[in-house]
């Protein structure tokens, strides 16, 4: 059967992304919100890596290991795959899975850099080796 599933538009993807991003108490969610390592980020600064608070959508499994394990494409943009992250953070990180490197995180109100490791938690993992069908 052939799927006719469109792929979700850059809006889409926006708003599944900024979905995943944490709310921060006291802040108005729609506006601003903490990436995965902690960096703040505004909404409307979406692509825009001329701010402090830019962040653009990060495939949590790599679009260029997918592209390698011959993943197809329609499966790349699943929701459970995406996630905000701070421009800044979402460049250091790369290809790298399930352990990456962050420059960016929060000090009060605003980013200081910084580097950090972080990993993919485990459930995470797992349930993103059974979307995809890997078996590392």
């Amino acid at each position: 059967m052939k799927e006719n599933k469109k792929n979700m538009s850059l809006t889409e993807l926006k708003d599944i992304a900024w979905q995943s991003a944490q709310v921060v108490e006291g802040y108005n969610p729609d506006r601003i919100r903490k990436d995965a390592c902690g960096a703040w980020i505004a909404y409307v600064d979406f692509n825009n890596h001329d701010s402090l608070f830019g962040w653009e959508i990060d495939h949590i499994y790599p679009v260029f290991r997918l592209k390698v394990l011959g993943i197809p494409e329609k499966k790349w943009d699943h929701p459970l795959n995406i996630r905000a992250l701070h421009w800044q953070n979402n460049l250091s990180k790369g290809d790298s899975y399930p352990m990456y490197t962050a420059v960016l995180s929060d000090e009060g109100a605003t980013n200081i850099k910084c580097e950090a490791i972080y990993w993919v938690n485990e459930v995470l993992q797992y349930s993103l080796r059974k979307l995809f069908k890997i078996t590392e």
